[in-house]
């Protein structure tokens, strides 16, 4: 019998999890669709009334859009995930010569891929409706590097939660705390103008920060540190959600 390879099993499940996505493809455009409306509805029918120092609200906003890209395609990963752990296919992959880890890391990598080509297209409806960052090579490559960084993070967090929900709803309901999470951040509105306790969240919690640093960095702001928090904030976030997905994973792959 060979030996399990990791990298050779994981492509198997990369490639089997990348026709399962093939096959749906109503989850992509489902999960692109809703930014891109959320981003019409805020830059046009909200745009007029809202006011921002300096700023057109499309410019404004598209950070928060981006992250409620990657927010709404996780779904998909935690649903794919719950579904081999709830159905007979895991006995099937325990009995088998492979490295059990390639099945999560099969769903990872296929859903980074999804969530890059959903983020793409946001930001090309972006530019279509009125976009205009002014940002340099240099600042473009960090704006890459921590939307590869959040994805990532927003994918391992996913995979955790597919691995701890009961059914699909909770799955549902869990990656949609991830889009509220936008709401409540300077995504759509500078958090000195919100209630003190709101205010207070919203500064603390991770997406204020990524959103200032990828804002900051699109529109040539002072960054006041924001992509120094950015980074951290995603690399612990990976860094947890990583430790928490393979623990789980073996705990049920043992049962």
């Amino acid at each position: 019998m060979n030996k399990p390879s990791l990298f050779q099993d994981s492509y198997i499940m990369f490639k089997r999890c990348f026709k399962k996505m093939l096959r749906s493809p109503e989850t992509i455009i489902m999960a692109t669709l809703v930014p891109v409306f959320m981003m019409i509805m805020f830059g046009y029918v909200l745009g007029g009334v809202a006011q921002i120092d300096g700023f057109s609200y499309i410019n404004f906003i598209v950070p928060g859009i981006i992250l409620q890209c990657i927010a709404n395609s996780s779904a998909a990963t935690g649903l794919n995930v719950h579904a081999d752990m709830s159905t007979g296919i895991i006995d099937r992959f325990r009995s088998m010569a492979i490295a059990k880890s390639a099945v999560i890391s099969g769903h990872v990598w296929v859903s980074v891929i999804r969530s890059i080509l959903i983020t793409a297209f946001a930001i090309g409806a972006a530019f279509v409706i009125g976009f205009r960052p002014v940002a340099g090579f240099t600042a473009w490559m960090l704006i890459i590097l921590i939307m590869f960084l959040v994805i990532f993070a927003i994918t391992w967090l996913a995979v955790v939660i597919g691995l701890t929900a009961k059914n699909a709803e909770s799955i549902s309901g869990g990656t949609f705390l991830l889009v509220v999470f936008t709401f409540l951040s300077s995504g759509f509105a500078p958090t000195d103008t919100m209630p003190l306790v709101l205010r207070v969240f919203a500064e603390h919690q991770p997406m204020t920060p990524i959103i200032n640093a990828l804002r900051g960095l699109m529109m040539d702001m002072p960054m006041n540190g924001y992509v120094w928090q950015a980074l951290v904030w995603c690399i612990g976030i990976s860094i947890l959600a990583f430790i928490l997905a393979v623990k789980i994973y073996k705990q049920k792959m043992t049962r």
